[in-house]
């Protein structure tokens, strides 16, 4: 069928579908400052065009984006929007209850952004536990950084606006890049822990949002970093669906 978009489809179509998949990818991201060259939407944008395409291949659903995330950290910059933690709970619990009841029995959160992933994970495990629903989530910005290595050039091109969302942002949505507005910035310098985070506002690392070099970045990239991820998407979903 080539309708899958749930936000797309009559009611009648949607119950032709359910007949032929019960899967569904679920994307969501975050409203929050980009740099001053990318979209503030970035995060959803991305991750519903990435579930869009995955989805036509796999041929399961893909629900309607959450374009809202906790993004306390970026609240220090002009034009980012937060929710709590515990909106997002209560949200992602209500839609999945709605999939579940219309017939949707596996999940696939595609998630574009990290502060996201504590309300991911108790809802997904609550529906595991309670409805024996099959969950689970991608943690987009690592993921498509970690299968796509071999085409970095800078030192932290999976920073914030860096060298990876630049690339990709060129590729998907080049008439919403501001080229000349990039700024480069590198991380702190001092010693790097591994697994230490210490919570503070991005502004202690950031004047403009961007950590890395989004110079770094261009459409070829991007192009070649979106297709190895919707194929490794769409290999994960054809097998999940057995």
């Amino acid at each position: 069928m080539d309708k899958n978009l749930i936000a797309e489809m009559t009611l009648e179509e949607f119950g032709r579908f359910i007949k032929e998949s019960d899967t569904a990818i679920f994307p969501v991201g975050a409203t929050e400052a980009y740099g001053h060259h990318l979209p503030m939407g970035s995060d959803w944008m991305v991750t519903y065009e990435v579930a869009k395409r995955a989805a036509k291949e796999a041929g399961c659903f893909v629900a309607p984006p959450i374009t809202y995330g906790f993004s306390e950290d970026l609240m220090c910059y002009t034009g980012t929007l937060t929710v709590s933690t515990q909106t997002l709970i209560s949200l992602y619990r209500d839609v999945m209850e709605s999939l579940r009841r219309q017939g949707i029995k596996k999940v696939l959160f595609l998630c574009g952004h990290v502060g996201n992933i504590g309300a991911i994970d108790q809802v997904a495990c609550e529906f595991m536990r309670d409805h024996g629903m099959e969950c689970a989530h991608i943690d987009w910005w690592r993921f498509v950084f970690n299968i796509n290595k071999e085409l970095m050039e800078s030192d932290f091109p999976q920073g914030h606006a860096a060298e990876v969302g630049t690339s990709i942002l060129k590729y998907l949505f080049p008439e919403l890049v501001v080229e000349e507005k990039m700024m480069k910035k590198e991380r702190r310098a001092g010693e790097e822990i591994p697994n230490l985070y210490v919570y503070e506002y991005f502004t202690a690392d950031t004047e403009t949002s961007v950590l890395g070099d989004p110079f770094a970045g261009n459409a070829e990239k991007g192009e070649k970093m979106i297709e190895n991820a919707v194929k490794t998407i769409v290999a994960f979903l054809e097998k999940w669906k057995k």
